[in-house]
């Protein structure tokens, strides 16, 4: 009987000891970086008056072409966020397809006393396909100073069923910081792959979306989890255009 008894309790040990360490086994497949810490990124407090707009207002009797999407900035809630670069990329949810009628966009970049800081406005072509897109502050220009925030101004334009044309402006602050001594350390001891993880735990948003944005076939959980925040996962799989500036 003792040994029934011994017998049982050895593999109701076994059972709960194998349990374990498949359970162990599932949490060590779970990413590093959960949607929460996304969300602190999206959610976390601008450090002044970042008063702004980040959604275009256009509607589909404004614009024939806009299905249920406007113009979207893919910036933190506050309309601010951070980088350490001095050239950073600058992302955005353009709503319509190009059509031979479609004006190029255009980009515009104040600093805080409202004075331009580039040589002039910024005019990119639109892609062919609605989607995300992104493109870099061009080295021709005057680089970002840290400690200095920044305003943008990005327009787009289409046309209703009359043929009148609307333009969909979006605006927001972006600041140029140094990187601390910690997400130094921390960006030297990680892949070029995984870099967006200490960006993210830093509050670097642009670099963070910059660097998942360039890895997201790798880490396609994480992209979908960014995308979710801008209910955009019907592109998780969808290419990204990178705009040029005209010339």
């Amino acid at each position: 009987m003792k040994r029934q008894q011994l017998s049982l309790f050895s593999r109701t040990v076994l059972v709960c000891t194998l349990t374990t360490i498949f359970s162990s086994s599932l949490l060590s497949l779970v990413s590093p970086v959960q949607a929460s810490i996304f969300d602190g990124l999206f959610n976390n407090k601008a450090e002044g008056n970042a008063s702004g707009r980040s959604r275009g207002g256009a509607t589909r009797s404004q614009c024939s072409q806009i299905s249920d999407k406007s113009l979207m900035a893919l910036v933190p809630q506050s309309n601010e966020g951070l980088t350490t670069k001095d050239y950073p990329e600058f992302w955005f949810y353009i709503p319509f397809d190009r059509t031979s009628q479609s004006p190029p966009g255009q980009f515009r970049l104040l600093n805080e006393k409202r004075k331009s800081v580039l040589q002039k406005p910024l005019l990119f072509p639109l892609p062919d396909k609605k989607g995300i897109v992104h493109f870099s502050l061009p080295t021709t220009e005057k680089p970002l100073l840290a400690g200095e925030r920044y305003r943008w101004f990005f327009k787009i334009a289409c046309v209703n069923d009359q043929g009148s044309q609307t333009n969909i402006t979006i605006d927001g602050w972006i600041k140029r910081v140094e990187p601390s001594p910690k997400l130094v350390e921390q960006l030297k001891k990680t892949s070029s792959q995984e870099q967006y993880v200490p960006y993210a735990e830093n509050n670097i948003w642009y670099e963070t979306l910059s660097k998942l944005a360039e890895n997201r076939t790798t880490y396609q959980q994480e992209w979908s989890e960014m995308l979710s925040l801008f209910s955009l996962t019907e592109f998780k799989e969808s290419s990204i255009s990178e705009l040029k500036p005209q010339k």
